[in-house]
């Protein structure tokens, strides 16, 4: 029987010429893996050519919607070409941006942060041109509600926090009045994790590149905003925030107030961040990867911040559960994370 590596390396022998190198990277969220392959050849500056192999067990995780997105999203930004593909066994050979992420980029004390963003932003409404037509599922209230329920189901014991009979109703509420407020923002295709370690400065190409694409929805058109101007993994302060905000509210030409387009993108923001609190939970309890713990901190000052603009720009709806929150979740949250 043979091994991931000897499959591996038949589909790589099927497809590339002898004399290549494998060079296998750091492991992310998800359960699949990524190999530099380095060719022999040369390209016109010197350097190695490079293709990225994606390894994705099937009994585990499917590229048939990393190849269908991509697909769709090439008609408007930058994803990685397919070179070669095994469907079936998991395989895709793929073009390779480098080793820039946007993360690197921002970080460069001799770039400039402001032009680096206006970049991801313009990005980000190329990505919002795609017509919603197209194959993919919809970001709707089920999805939605099952997110959030990460927040319960693993923040809440983590941090030993009960969810009890009134803080239910409490709860429940607030979810009814999120997803009532999401459902009326306008749809646009969601890459769904649209953030610094996702995009990439191409070493061919002065665009940025896309990539992690492969859960894409058609869902509300603030929630890859949020993902990147609320990075779980880069802090700027609020007033950087909403200068974002405001920046991608003018490329996009709303014909929204600013106040109203931040009160959606806030609204969503909650969202995203009661899912992503559970997920990191998630990543340390089931699958061993606590280096998530250090950002929930991030993640948790989000979440207030954004409650904190909702509940004083007259959001009432906000008021019973941030109250909740405050009184009940964050004593637990900061006696666990004090530890």
């Amino acid at each position: 029987m043979m091994t991931r590596h000897d499959e591996m390396m038949a589909f790589l022998n099927a497809n590339l010429a002898k004399g290549f190198k494998v060079e296998s990277l750091a492991g992310d969220a998800s359960f699949r893996r990524y190999h530099r392959i380095y060719l022999p050849d040369l390209d016109a500056n010197g350097s190695p050519i490079t293709y990225l192999l994606m390894d994705a067990p099937p009994e585990k995780e499917s590229v048939v919607e990393f190849v269908k997105v991509a697909e769709i999203m090439t008609a408007a930004v930058n994803v990685p070409d397919i070179i070669a593909r095994d469907i079936e066994r998991g395989f895709l050979l793929l073009q390779d941006f480098g080793t820039v992420e946007f993360a690197h980029l921002i970080r460069d004390e001799a770039g400039d942060v402001d032009a680096y963003y206006t970049q991801a932003l313009q990005t980000l409404v190329s990505l919002q041109s795609l017509s919603t037509e197209v194959e993919l599922p919809p970001y709707d209230d089920a999805k939605l509600s099952d997110e959030m329920a990460l927040f319960t189901e693993w923040f809440l014991p983590y941090v030993g926090a009960e969810l009890g009979d009134e803080a239910k109703g409490i709860w429940q509420n607030f979810k009814t009045y999120l997803l009532d407020e999401i459902a009326t923002q306008p749809k646009v295709v969601v890459h769904r994790d649209y953030h610094s370690r996702n995009l990439m400065a191409d070493k061919g190409s002065d665009a940025l590149g896309v990539i992690d694409f492969q859960d894409a929805l058609i869902g509300a058109y603030t929630y890859d905003l949020v993902s990147l101007v609320r990075d779980a993994y880069i802090s700027f302060d609020e007033h950087w925030v909403n200068a974002k905000i405001g920046e991608f509210h003018l490329l996009k030409g709303l014909n929204i107030s600013l106040d109203e387009f931040t009160k959606q993108v806030n609204i969503m923001g909650v969202q995203r961040h009661l899912k992503v609190l559970g997920i990191f939970i998630r990543l340390s309890q089931r699958d061993d990867k606590d280096r998530y713990l250090a950002d929930i901190p991030k993640v948790m000052r989000d979440l207030t911040n954004e409650l904190a603009w909702l509940e004083s720009h007259g959001e009432t709806a906000v008021a019973e559960f941030y109250g909740w929150l405050k009184s009940v979740v964050m004593p637990a949250y900061h006696a666990k994370f004090s530890e």
